[in-house]
Formats: C-alpha cells, structure tokens, sequence
C-alpha cells in the first residue's frame, strides 16, 4: 500500500498502468465512480483514457423521464466526442468533469424531499437545464462555445455507438456504466466499482488495490449486493434521495 500523498511507481504493484473509463454524463453512479477514479489518478502513476458509453444506446426501448435523461447523455457525449476530434483526446477528462460537476454537484432549489416521479421529472428538468449551459461549461475548460452546437448533430451517434459496442464485447454485455478497462484493448474490463460515496485519498488506493487485484484474476466475474449508502452528490441531497 502507498503511504498517504505518495505517488506509486511500477515497482510498488504489477497493476494495470493504462486504464479506459467508459462513462455516460447522466449516470450518477458512474460519476461517483469517476470522482473515485480521479482521486486514484492523482496517487498513482496509471494513465487515464476516457472513452465513451451511450446509455440510451443500452436502453432504446426506455420512455419516460429516465429516457430523456438518456438523451441528454446523448447530448453531452456528442459535444465531447466533438471536442476530442477537434483537440485532442486530452480534452475529454476535464471536459467530463465539468459537465458532472453541473450535473451532479448542483442543484435546483427546492422546498422538502422530491419523490416518486416528481424526483426524477426534477432530475430530468436539471439535467435539460444543464444542457443550455453548454457554452459556459465548454469555456470554462478552455474550448470553443461553439462546440456546444454539436449536441443536436446526429453524425457523432456512430462513433458512440461504435464506442458503446466495444465496452460491451469487451465486457461480454448485460452491463451498464461505468466500464473499466486495463490494459486496453487485451486486459481485462468490468462493470464498476459501483459506489455511492467518495473515500478519502488513502482509501481510495486501498479500494484501487482490491479492484485490479480482483480484475487480473482470470476467473472473476462478479461480486454484488443490492444495500448501499444513499449517493453523496449535491442534487441528491438537495432533493432528499435514498
């Protein structure tokens, strides 16, 4: 284990050292898991390529509000998949970021606890608001606002697609977000960790440990429970979510 604010050399463990992070914008639980991630990213040496994962590509026959959350991923990834072309892969991480730091770590104001429909109708409502700010979320990362028009442009949805069904061959299917990847395209990838709330730095390694051990063992498929801490992300709170 690395002490506390250390930084880990290949020497330290023979994990992966490139990793893929599939991610979809709208997913809560894989934006917790990325804040977990980057935590990791800031402690090791591993090296982070961030991919793309459509769930309305995994879930097309979805109505509702949890369908049009999925268009709004849609939406976002389209506008990242943009900026990738145009500058770089580099741009991808920190333009995630910052669409999931709107997404997830604000919040509308509301008066008491939002249930039932109303609590994903208001989750849905945010997730559109965040949309239109596109332009201000493209030029706080440093890129063009007028990336944000490529929201609306369908020609990306092949590249997701493209994306989405490589995450899949690469994890057999029947999973969702996020995806990690190590040691791409021949390592081993896996659906998770799905987590609810963010550890500390040194839990974060501990928690990183324990998942590359689990991911190189050839014969890992799954460990799962359905009990979990509510999500620790500022809308939820704000909305009151178990």
């Amino acid at each position: 284990m690395a002490t506390p604010g250390t930084t880990r050399t290949p020497d330290d463990t023979d994990t992966a050292r490139h990793v893929e992070f599939f991610f979809d914008p709208v997913c809560p639980f894989c934006w917790q898991t990325s804040k977990w991630f980057r935590q990791v990213l800031r402690q090791t040496d591993v090296t982070a390529h961030w991919r793309f994962i459509s769930l309305a590509i995994l879930n097309e026959d979805e109505d509702g509000a949890v369908h049009d959350s999925h268009v709004v991923g849609t939406k976002l990834l389209r506008v990242a998949a943009a900026a990738r072309d145009t500058h770089g892969e580099e741009v991808v991480g920190p333009l995630y970021e910052a669409m999931g730091t709107r997404l997830w770590e604000s919040a509308p104001d509301v008066d008491g606890p939002v249930e039932g429909d109303a609590f994903w109708d208001t989750v849905s409502d945010h997730q559109q608001a965040v949309v239109d700010q596109l332009p201000e979320i493209l030029e706080e990362v440093g890129l063009p606002t007028s990336l944000a028009d490529a929201s609306e442009e369908q020609r990306f949805d092949k590249e997701l697609r493209a994306s989405t069904d490589e995450a899949m061959e690469r994890t057999g299917g029947d999973v969702g977000t996020p995806i990690l990847s190590f040691d791409p395209p021949d390592g081993p990838a896996f659906f998770g960790p799905v987590i609810s709330t963010t550890p500390s730095d040194e839990q974060a390694v501990e928690l990183w440990d324990a998942v590359t051990t689990l991911a190189q063992w050839p014969s890992f498929a799954e460990i799962k429970r359905s009990l979990r801490e509510p999500i620790d992300n500022e809308l939820f709170r704000r909305l009151g979510a178990a």
